[in-house]
């Protein structure tokens, strides 16, 4: 007589549920999990002037899909941490049949719908100043951290920028180990025979580890101090088609992105549309701007003529934010 729960999709719901709680308590108490972290007052966003212009004109913000940023190898690197832990942990001999699915369907990590918009801690940096303001020839805006998240339409989650890499691979470890542990735990209460025991413990540690993989990067990318939001289309709360994806293009790649929009201005144009004719919809905004609380020009910039300029445009849109001028002490 076989006295086993028989698996429906009502139960695996419960269990993720119970399995995501867990996660959420070890992320407070667990000691090689919980790292404290930075608070942030001000993140800046390395643009050029164009994009400023566009940025605060039109209240958006481009969000590009993950497994199309600058740095190919960035999301890669992840991976390659994880591949690291399970070969430790088979050394071990620790759940053989689990890792293998775990490492024959790591590709899956790469098939996501996840959209970044990346900023640093550090307003004035030469890498960046390089790599994302026109060779000096742009601005970083200086973002309230706390506050943008409020002011978007989409639900985006920030995250930080992890560069060390014994506390990766020992956040890697410690997930798979607490994942495996709680599975045996209702191993032999809960009939897995249609769906395969290894294999749904073996795509929930992907579904974990996915959403870390891109959140690491080799120690030599330190310097950026990179502070990230995410906008993720998980096909359940958030489905594809709710959000329209856009692409741009360069001589050599297409890019998809989504434009992350302040929730005011969202409001304004659709009700300009007349759609909330018949709803009287008539919301308070805590933020009818994206809060801007700084703009750094670039150090290959005339500054005071760019600063004339970029007071002009602040006037025009309502803004009234410091502008300060790069400490890089020579052009780029």
């Amino acid at each position: 007589m076989n006295d086993k729960i028989k698996l429906t999709g009502d139960n695996w719901a419960a269990i993720k549920l119970e399995l995501g709680n867990l996660m959420i308590t070890n992320s407070f108490l667990n000691k090689k999990l919980n790292k404290k972290l930075q608070t942030l007052n001000i993140i800046y966003h390395y643009t050029t002037l164009p994009s400023l212009i566009s940025i605060i004109e039109n209240q958006t913000i481009f969000c590009t899909n993950i497994n199309f940023l600058n740095d190919k190898k960035e999301f890669r690197y992840g991976v390659s941490l994880i591949l690291k832990v399970i070969e430790k942990l088979k050394k071990e001999n620790f759940e053989m049949s689990i890792l293998d699915v775990v490492e024959k369907n790591i590709g899956l990590i790469y098939i996501t719908e996840r959209y970044v918009t990346c900023f640093s801690k550090n307003g004035d940096l030469l890498s960046q100043w390089r790599a994302y303001a026109n060779n000096g020839k742009g601005v970083a805006i200086g973002f309230n951290a706390k506050l943008f998240p409020m002011s978007i339409k989409q639900h985006i989650s920030g995250k930080h920028i992890g560069y060390d890499e014994p506390y990766q691979l020992q956040v890697i470890e410690e997930l798979i180990r607490i994942i495996i542990t709680f599975f045996k735990k209702r191993k032999n209460i809960i009939d897995w025979e249609d769906y395969g025991y290894e294999w749904l413990v073996g795509s929930t540690i992907i579904d974990y580890l996915n959403n870390i993989a891109a959140l690491y990067k080799h120690p030599s990318f330190s310097e950026e101090q990179e502070y990230r939001f995410e906008y993720t289309i998980d096909g359940k709360m958030i489905k594809k088609g709710k959000e329209k994806i856009l692409f741009k293009a360069s001589e050599t790649l297409i890019t998809p992105y989504i434009k992350l929009k302040n929730r005011y201005k969202q409001y304004l144009e659709d009700k300009e549309k007349g759609k909330f004719d018949n709803i009287g919809a008539n919301p308070t905004f805590a933020l009818k701007q994206l809060p801007i609380d700084k703009i750094i020009i670039g150090p290959s910039l005339d500054y005071d003529t760019i600063k004339l300029g970029i007071l002009e445009l602040q006037e025009n849109n309502n803004y009234d934010v410091k502008v300060e001028k790069s400490n890089i002490p020579y052009r780029i």
